[in-house]
């Protein structure tokens, strides 16, 4: 079961994106997903699921990394930048994964500011950079 922080979090997430889960994965973790994200040009879909742990002891770590579509590409047809195809943790989904960091994430995360909305920006933000 999730903190009521937790679930108070999603909840926002939920508002802007009806369709988003959060399951509770076997270690105490959960899987935030976010079906049919749209993508700006640059990509080589419309469209992609976003997936991200929220990690055991959230808020206080922040979330860190997340998955999209396996098939992902640039428009170019090249994988982008620091992606790989790989297993999300405690699932059966096989994911593209990016390594995408808070930056500063042990300083700038701050649980008393950043939720789960927070993250969910930070990972558009990074598909507005196609590279």
């Amino acid at each position: 079961m999730f903190s009521n922080i937790t679930q108070r979090q999603f909840e926002r997430v939920q508002e802007r994106y009806p369709k988003a889960s959060l399951q509770p994965l076997p270690s105490g973790a959960g899987l935030l997903s976010i079906p049919d994200v749209p993508l700006p040009a640059g990509w080589s879909a419309a469209h992609t699921a976003i997936h991200f742990l929220v990690r055991i002891g959230y808020p206080g770590p922040s979330p860190d990394c997340f998955w999209a579509d396996r098939d992902l590409l640039l428009s170019s047809g090249v994988p982008p930048q620091a992606s790989n195809v790989t297993g999300i943790p405690e699932t059966s989904i096989v994911g593209r994964w990016f390594s995408w960091h808070v930056v500063g994430g042990h300083t700038n995360w701050n649980p008393n500011r950043d939720d789960l909305m927070t993250y969910v920006s930070i990972v558009l933000d990074r598909f507005r950079q196609p590279q």
